[in-house]
């Protein structure tokens, strides 16, 4: 059943690793599914709970239908066009998975959603762009980060995040743009992401350098600690 799945729809790295933090319950809902490869593998591979894709576009919708039906799961999946969560009925599901969008793009879901803010839900996200905007909206809406992984696709390296709500994380300044350190440090990844986000923090503040501009100090100030931070951390972790 694996191997026909992959002859049919190639899983790319990312989507496998969301994978590897989903246990069987109730349900899931794969909100802008795309193509649906996540919520068809997971009825084959043995996922009981209801399955939902949603998108807000008809085109990948319709994708993620073609999906469900060549690979023989049509009567498993449930397809809702709408906004994020919008459709989504909260007592069909108790996981959520929002993934390949910016992390501002899901903390807009998350905010026109507050019946997920509930510790009955586990969040799963992995961000394209602007993780630190998410970890940032999570601390601040009182939800609970529970574990992270680094993943590796197309050569560029993608954090995901389980959270929950109703708990406290902590996070200083450079852990909301690489994730908190207890939980990443044994990643393999781990020094490889940190020293690419200085290398992004150091080409920001040289453009604000360069810009004839006024900017603001304050933003200067604040990457500059960030910057010290990630590489006393980086220098650490290296020993």
């Amino acid at each position: 059943m694996l191997h026909d799945f992959y002859a049919i729809f190639p899983m790319n790295k990312r989507l496998k690793k969301i994978y590897e933090f989903i246990s069987n319950g109730l349900g899931l809902v794969d909100v802008g599914t795309d193509h649906g490869y996540l919520p068809v593998y997971l009825a084959q591979n043995g996922y009981t709970g209801n399955i939902i894709a949603t998108d807000i576009r008809p085109k990948p919708l319709a994708a993620a239908r073609r999906s469900a039906l060549a690979a023989g799961q049509s009567e498993r999946i449930s397809f809702l066009l709408c906004d994020g969560l919008e459709l989504c009925p909260p007592d069909k599901v108790d996981t959520i998975v929002i993934a390949g969008m910016g992390g501002d793009t899901i903390c807009g879901i998350l905010d026109r959603a507050e019946w997920s803010w509930n510790s009955r839900y586990l969040h799963i996200y992995q961000p394209m762009t602007k993780p630190q905007v998410l970890r940032y909206w999570l601390i601040y809406n009182g939800f609970e980060i529970l574990s992270e992984a680094l993943v590796k696709d197309s050569g560029v390296i993608y954090p995901v995040i389980a959270a929950r709500f109703g708990g406290e994380t902590q996070l200083s300044d450079g852990e909301l743009f690489v994730g908190k350190y207890d939980l990443l440090r044994a990643e393999p990844l781990f020094v490889e992401f940190c020293a690419q986000q200085i290398q992004r923090l150091e080409n920001v503040l040289n453009g604000i350098e360069r810009s004839s501009a006024t900017q603001s100090t304050a933003r200067q100030k604040i990457i500059i600690n960030v910057l010290d931070e990630l590489k006393s951390n980086l220098e650490g972790s290296a020993i």
